[in-house]
């Protein structure tokens, strides 16, 4: 005799696969909409997602960062969190110290550290070099145009603008060309 679950259970599992999927959306829009907008610029890296289509994959000075140019703390290991406290410079924004947490009342973006490496010839404490993702590091674009925009992306006519929480996560808003919006990321 086999047992069957009753057809509540699969309404409840339904509704609980339909919240989450509408609270990750929520979410997203929520932080584009509300999130602080700050404009970073864009490094050369060298695509294709079989599901999502064509991105550009996208890389920034905060993604390479020597700890003996940069206040704040400087013990991180692979996997850590990290805040880096940002500055404003021109329209740009630009990598001024690394935290632990979340500094209070500056701008930061939050991050995790992919990779550490330690500087050669080294004699003082601040001898580490981080590499840094921040969920940041490709734009989905329509299909045909990754490769056009990458060319643009390597000849460093490319800038981005990012939506950052107050606890330092960070969505990209758009994308832009020569100083010109090109792609807009959706609330959706």
């Amino acid at each position: 005799m086999t047992r069957r679950l009753p057809l509540w259970g699969f309404a409840l599992a339904l509704v609980v696969q339909a919240a989450l999927l509408g609270y990750m959306i929520a979410n997203r829009a929520m932080l584009i909409t509300n999130g602080q907008e700050i404009r970073l610029s864009v490094l050369p890296v060298d695509p294709r997602d079989f599901l999502r289509g064509d991105y550009v994959v996208l890389s920034y000075p905060q993604s390479q960062l020597a700890a003996a140019e940069l206040g704040g703390n400087d013990a991180f290991s692979y996997q850590d969190p990290i805040f880096v406290e940002l500055a404003r410079e021109g329209d740009q924004w630009k990598a001024v110290a690394l935290h632990h947490s979340m500094p209070e009342g500056r701008m930061a973006l939050r991050g995790t550290i992919e990779n550490v490496r330690w500087t050669d010839n080294c004699t003082g404490e601040h001898c580490a070099n981080y590499s840094v993702e921040y969920n940041l590091e490709k734009f989905f674009v329509p299909e045909g145009e990754g490769l056009e925009l990458e060319k643009m992306r390597n000849d460093k006519r490319m800038e981005v603008d990012v939506a950052v929480g107050k606890d330092g996560r960070a969505a990209l808003k758009r994308l832009l060309v020569d100083g010109t919006v090109r792609y807009e990321e959706s609330l959706l």
